[in-house]
């Protein structure tokens, strides 16, 4: 089960800043209290949830929820439809489940190999070609392919390193090209999912810390996205995965993309948007967002979309996330020197204007190790006794939140 921590939002300079927002959400009753993993809408009014113990909701309106049977209470992780009537769902003890009518009825196998199996993700390209995906053992990832719409199963080639433990995340931009996200690694595969091969991904960060990868969105077989979390990474890549691009935009559980242009990245209790395809980023975070701990999300349009997460929260948007959007102070407006820093850190904000702000610092674990007021518009911060590496630095107030990551260097 994934844990909502800590946010830390890093800006990288090749993006503008994010402006502040009002944003619009409903929450919907779901009628339950397990915590819901995954959200998927096949058709504009027709959507489906999975979580915990064998939890699975349906709509046909979009806005009431009504449980569904598949009969087991193991844990569901993710779900997949190729329309409002053919889908899979996966879970816990190497569950998959097929339904071809809307969910009235399923057919139930546990999949299995030499140790215990559990699955975090599904995808299907037609009624037949599918993969699903997850971990064995809970320190080995694994993935299995089938081509006769699941009645028989052969166990895919995938490669095998110390940090491949689990796959969260399995997408098909095409029936041939597909990706899958695990521990600090991307996979493509060329062939239906049949043989795997590591992209150009391995992420070591600082501290020797791995990103936990969980989502992703494609536009093309060599256009797309991929998000995550622990050691933060937003990746873009336009070569099929040959290189890929860290926007360095904070750490997330789930991306997407209703239009070319219109795009949505939520997790650790923020939410941002793009409508400019992903050259700059909004953040229109409510603190409904920030109270509902959200796993998943899925629009339907560019201003239709859905949420779930902790507890059995489902929210929705009519209309982008947004009624309203007020200027934040720029980045510009905040001086951050030197950087990086050896004994001290000047904090800067000529037009603060009296209004006050609380400076906080976390270490690369996420962990606060300093915070103060700001209420001048300078502030001298001693950093002689931090230990040399990365930091982030954090500024918040009544009005915006920025995030910078600064370096101490001895």
């Amino acid at each position: 089960m994934k844990k909502i921590v800590f946010f830390l939002l890093i800006f990288n300079f090749q993006f503008s800043i994010f402006n502040s927002a009002i944003a619009q959400w409903t929450q919907l009753v779901s009628g339950t209290a397990n915590h819901l993993e995954e959200i998927f809408f096949p058709a504009p009014d027709t959507g489906y949830v999975v979580g915990e113990v064998g939890t699975i909701l349906k709509t046909t309106d979009g806005t009431s929820w009504t449980p569904l049977t598949i009969g087991s209470n193991k844990n569901l992780r993710d779900v997949f439809f190729l329309d409002s009537q053919n889908g899979f769902v996966v879970g816990d003890s190497g569950l998959f489940a097929k339904t071809t009518n809307g969910g009235s009825n399923w057919s139930v196998q546990f999949l299995t190999n030499i140790n215990e199996i559990n699955f975090f993700s599904v995808c299907f390209t037609d009624a037949n070609n599918g993969c699903v995906g997850g971990s064995e053992n809970f320190s080995s990832g694994i993935i299995f392919k089938t081509a006769d719409g699941g009645l028989s199963w052969n166990i895919a080639n995938t490669p095998s390193f110390v940090f491949d433990i689990n796959y969260k995340r399995i997408i098909f931009p095409t029936p041939d090209t597909g990706y899958a996200l695990t521990r600090g690694f991307c996979m493509k595969t060329i062939d239906a999912g049949s043989n795997w091969a590591l992209t150009d991904t391995f992420l070591f960060a600082n501290g020797n810390m791995f990103s936990l990868l969980e989502d992703a969105y494609f536009f093309s077989p060599d256009t797309g996205y991929i998000v995550g979390w622990y050691s933060p990474f937003t990746g873009y890549t336009n070569n099929g995965g040959l290189n890929w691009s860290d926007y360095s935009l904070g750490q997330w559980f789930s991306i997407d993309f209703p239009s070319h242009q219109t795009g949505y990245i939520v997790g650790w209790g923020n939410l941002i948007k793009t409508t400019d395809g992903g050259a700059t980023w909004n953040n229109i975070t409510s603190s409904l967002i920030q109270n509902s701990g959200l796993y998943s999300m899925d629009f339907t349009d560019e201003n239709t979309g859905y949420a779930c997460g902790q507890y059995g929260v489902i929210i929705k948007t009519t209309n982008g996330g947004i009624t309203s959007t007020n200027e934040l102070h720029t980045q510009n407006d905040f001086v951050v020197y030197p950087n990086p820093a050896s004994e001290l850190l000047v904090i800067k904000n000529p037009i603060l204007n009296g209004e006050k702000c609380e400076i906080e610092i976390f270490d690369v674990m996420g962990k606060k190790i300093y915070s103060t007021a700001l209420a001048t518009s300078k502030l001298t911060l001693q950093t002689s006794g931090f230990v040399s590496g990365m930091y982030f630095l954090k500024i918040n107030s009544t009005k915006n939140i920025l995030t910078e990551k600064i370096i101490i260097q001895k």
